[in-house]
């Protein structure tokens, strides 16, 4: 074999799209045409200066000297492809991915990350397509030839979990311009975590777990601390993302210490709150019942009873759901597959630079080796070391990590003797006593010994974070003696240089983070020192002052950001308040639970707490912030479809803050009118809503609170758009001046949408810019409105794309929350049958049916005291029975009758969360395809 170019390479990666189904299906004739396609791509290859290394099922392995040299080839190979004729009717469409970076032959092969990133590029394109990175792209754009063109498509996440990577098309004469989006993490829903470093090795334990997952529900994998469970089933994830419909999600179990709140931690990564009637575990396995997705329960070994009775429900209701569990131990379920992660393979006396490079253990040593100090590598100087260091430490990922941060202070000689010695120490002289367990605690000691007094401090500090913190947290939680807060700035970056401490920079704010291994190490230093209950006390008060300043952003311009903020830190406030019930701490278990903002004014509803168990406590009645816990608790009385229990709550609520005084910047009037409008509206009584909203809006004019004012006059004129349109079209402008004013967001968006309502009648074109308007907003800023209000102010219009969008998204977050009224989300349905009727008639049909699902059980409304239910159908009720009418006659023309009750039926005979769930799909589905290029 010619000698392989090594240095920088740049490799090309090949693949025939759908092969195992084209030899399912022609079997004869794909023995001629993959003879074929072996031929031209071959040839393009070695006539272009390239070396096949390996083929690969039907694809090719190259490496080539030059970018140019690989491009060229690759387009060859394609072009060719491409004008090949079929050969009795059947053709190969091949994708391929070209990526350059370092890498090192042996024995004819190679090894090393830029292999793995060439080969994840042509993974996420499409038959036809070659994709290349921007390294590829860079070397070689000023020598492309004529008419070659690399258009960029963007940055995209890659299945290595890595930060993204911009990627590019090259495009050339006689090949395919235009493909779907790829097929890069981003095109699938899913909470994967962004890695800050590579995956190494374990390429046939990938296969083996993702193989295991495709013939069981439940696969545990097990092992020791540090051995790498967590990034190994993160990795299988983000391989296996494409098999399930509803993506794979990722709940951390690492910071819930209490058992009862598993439940809560893992619901939260869906936004499911409990829904009206139900418990929040019946409430999410409810909502999994009907959903085709991945959830990876991480670190289960404290926590293993309610995680295994979680498990339990979760695989008797949703049989398209599957779990990948990470534990020191196994959950003990029946159908469980337990898989032991072992430690990376070692060197064996092989010393030869090439053989012990090629290793896995060496392998991530001198990946993250690298990181610490560019251009180091194995040579014949270091090679034995490296080896040694890397059987000492017995493959432990976690542990080898932490060594290779040592070698800018020390070369690997020095970090084998100085293995060495520390193991005698510990084992009395018998190296071969060393145990995984051993190996990982010593290498800890190790590195915590190196640290100067106030680094170790300050890392014992950090473990009160269990969701990580930023600067400003650490200045004010880990800030004392022998700590300066000048100097907690200089100290983080120590640790992080010594792989102690992550420093992740991908959001708005860098935050520092340990690994759970670390941590849990922390908190024992912590106890040591005496200092657990100061610092846990500590944290609460921060991350209670934290969603005081949240809750005061709420109000304004910054409702968005700050709302980000608040979700990255639940992990945080859940901690807090466990520490404020477990310490039965009145003062701040109310403080904490009345500073979070009301539900409505997050993004996305990320952060609830229970109020019960805070009035619970000894004194909490009796406390004058208990008022604000009342006026919450009839919030979640309402959410669970228990109007009486909601207004009396109210009723107590007012009455505690008459009996103890107001609690500063508490709103509760202001609150407690809007709740009640809410109640109203629920009910029918649109009047009593318009009056309590505009009660509302009078109390937050008063309590200066120019965006709340806003929101709740945009609140009124969406009933008004309804029940009395001319006075509706005279507030409106003064709700939506106010909110301009404001610059708040939500309220903006609201009031626009109430406003488009209430002009649809007389001004449409009015209208649709203002929903035009609310939607480009939405897509500026990056959130989403979950609320009915944007179905139907675009139905109303007649916009059925917008009302299509708008559906798909109410669905999600009912599935999610059950927040909203099943009779509104009715309507939603209704309104989307509509929208998919004139080009998707059958699942039109079906959803109308399942309007029947929706509404099953729901009885008439019943008059609460001082809530007058008008006689006749509002006028909402109205509109959505005539879209229902129009929709059923579409439907009649293109189906006719017999076909149409048959559909109905199906959907009728669907669950409340089949029948979202079916909306969804379709609506997704159809939004996707393009159909509507715009609305009629």
């Amino acid at each position: 074999m010619a000698t392989l170019p090594s240095g920088t390479v740049t490799f090309l990666f090949t693949d025939v799209e759908r092969s195992t189904r084209l030899w399912e299906d022609h079997p004869d004739v794909m023995h001629g045409v993959l003879a074929r396609h072996d031929a031209i791509v071959r040839g393009a290859i070695e006539g272009h200066g390239g070396h096949v290394v390996k083929t690969t099922g039907d694809g090719f392995h190259a490496a080539f000297g030059t970018a140019r040299d690989a491009l060229d080839a690759a387009l060859s190979a394609q072009q060719a492809l491409t004008a090949e004729p079929p050969s009795q009717g059947v053709s190969v469409k091949v994708r391929m991915g070209v990526h350059t970076g370092e890498a090192r032959a042996r024995d004819g092969d190679y090894y090393g990350s830029s292999l793995n990133r060439a080969a994840r590029l042509m993974a996420v394109g499409h038959g036809g397509q070659i994709v290349c990175s921007q390294a590829t792209a860079d070397l070689a754009r000023d020598a492309l030839v004529e008419g070659v063109v690399l258009v960029d498509l963007g940055e995209h996440r890659l299945r290595d979990l890595s930060r993204p990577e911009r990627l590019f098309q090259v495009n050339a004469p006689g090949l395919t311009g235009t493909f779907a989006p790829l097929r890069s993490l981003d095109a699938f829903p899913s909470n994967l975590p962004a890695q800050l470093s590579s995956f190494v090795g374990r390429e046939d334990d990938v296969a083996e777990i993702a193989q295991v997952l495709r013939e069981k529900r439940l696969v545990t994998l097990t092992g020791v601390g540090g051995v790498g469970k967590t990034r190994l089933a993160l990795q299988v994830a983000a391989e296996v993302l494409p098999r399930f419909r509803d993506g794979a999600w990722l709940c951390e179990l690492a910071a819930v210490r209490d058992p009862a709140a598993v439940v809560d931690a893992v619901a939260a990564v869906f936004q499911v709150t409990a829904r009206p009637g139900m418990g929040l575990e019946e409430s999410l396995v409810a909502y999994l019942g009907d959903q085709e997705l991945l959830a990876v329960v991480d670190n289960c070994e404290h926590v293993l009873r309610p995680v295994a009775a979680l498990v339990t429900a979760i695989e008797a209701a949703c049989p398209n759901v599957r779990v990948l569990a990470t534990s020191r131990e196994g959950l003990g379920i029946r159908g469980e597959q337990n898989l032991t992660v072992p430690s990376l393979e070692v060197p064996d006396d092989a010393t030869s630079p090439e053989a012990v490079s090629a290793n896995e253990a060496v392998r991530l040593f001198v990946d993250r080796a690298q990181g610490a100090k560019a251009g180091f590598a194995v040579d014949a100087t270091n090679a034995d070391a490296v080896a040694q260091v890397c059987r000492r430490l017995d493959g432990v990922p976690l542990a080898i990590e932490l060594a290779a941060a040592r070698i800018t202070t020390m070369n690997p000689g020095e970090l084998a003797r100085r293995l060495d010695r520390r193991f005698r120490l510990l084992t009395g002289g018998d190296r071969t006593a060393i145990e995984r367990h051993q190996t990982l605690r010593a290498t800890i000691d190790w590195s915590y010994d190196l640290l100067t007094k106030p680094e170790q401090r300050l890392l014992d500090r950090l473990s009160v974070f269990t969701a990580g913190c930023t600067l400003e947290a650490a200045e004010a939680v880990c800030t004392s003696d022998p700590i300066d807060r000048d100097d907690v700035y200089e100290l983080l970056a120590n640790l992080v240089a010594r792989s102690l401490v992550v420093a992740d920079d991908t959001g708005t704010d860098t935050r520092y983070r340990l690994l759970e291994t670390i941590r849990q190490y922390g908190e024992e230093r912590l106890a040591e020192h005496d200092e657990t209950d100061v610092l846990r006390a500590r944290h609460c008060d921060y991350y209670t002052e934290f969603a005081r300043t949240v809750r005061s952003h709420s109000y304004g311009p910054g409702q968005i950001e700050w709302g980000a903020r608040l979700a990255r830190e639940r992990g945080n406030l859940d901690e807090a308040m466990a520490f404020a019930l477990a310490t039965q701490d009145v003062e701040r278990s109310l403080g904490l639970l009345n500073s979070v903002p009301f539900v409505y004014l997050q993004v996305d509803d990320v952060v609830v707490f229970d109020p019960t168990p805070v009035l619970a406590l000894p004194g909490a009645v009796d406390h004058p912030a208990s008022a604000v816990a009342l006026m919450i608790a009839g919030w979640q009385a309402w959410t669970q479809g228990d109007d009486p229990g909601a207004l009396d709550l109210l009723e107590q609520s007012l009455a505690t803050e008459a009996r103890l005084g107001p609690t500063p910047d508490s709103h509760l009037a202001m609150f407690t009118a809007y709740l009640r409008s809410a109640v109203a509206n629920g009910m029918g009584a649109e009047r009593e809503a318009v009056d309590q909203m505009l009660e509302a809006a009078r109390h937050a004019r008063a309590d200066d609170l120019p965006a709340m004012t806003a929101w709740y006059l945009g609140g009124a004129v969406n009933n008004l758009g309804w029940l009395d349109p001319t006075t509706a079209l005279a507030l409106a402008p003064e709700g939506l001046a106010l909110a301009r004013q404001a610059g708040a967001p939500l309220a903006i968006t609201l009031n626009l949408l109430s406003f488009a309502q209430a002009l649809a009648p007389d001004d449409p074109d009015q209208a649709r810019a203002m929903l035009d308007e609310a939607f480009q907003l939405e897509a500026t800023l990056g959130y989403l409105d979950a609320t009915p209000t944007f179905v139907y102010a675009a139905g109303r219009l007649g916009a059925w794309t917008a009302t299509l969008r708008a559906a798909s998204r109410t669905l999600k977050h009912q599935l999610r929350s059950g927040a909203a009224t099943r009779v509104i989300v009715a309507g939603v349905m209704n309104l989307a049958a509509r929208g998919l009727a004139e080009d998707r008639p059958e699942p039109a049909a079906v959803i109308q049916g399942a309007v029947h699902a929706v509404l099953r059980g729901v009885a008439a409304p019943t008059a609460l005291p001082g809530l007058a239910v008008p006689p006749e159908p509002t006028a909402v009720v109205a509109f959505i029975a005539g879209a229902r009418h129009d929709t059923t006659q579409l439907l009649i023309a293109t189906l006719g009758e017999p076909r149409l009750r048959e559909l109905r039926a199906d959907g009728a005979a669907m669950t409340e969360d089949q029948a979202y769930t079916y909306a969804r799909a379709h609506i997704d589905e159809y939004l996707a395809a393009g159909d509507r290029d715009s609305d009629g």
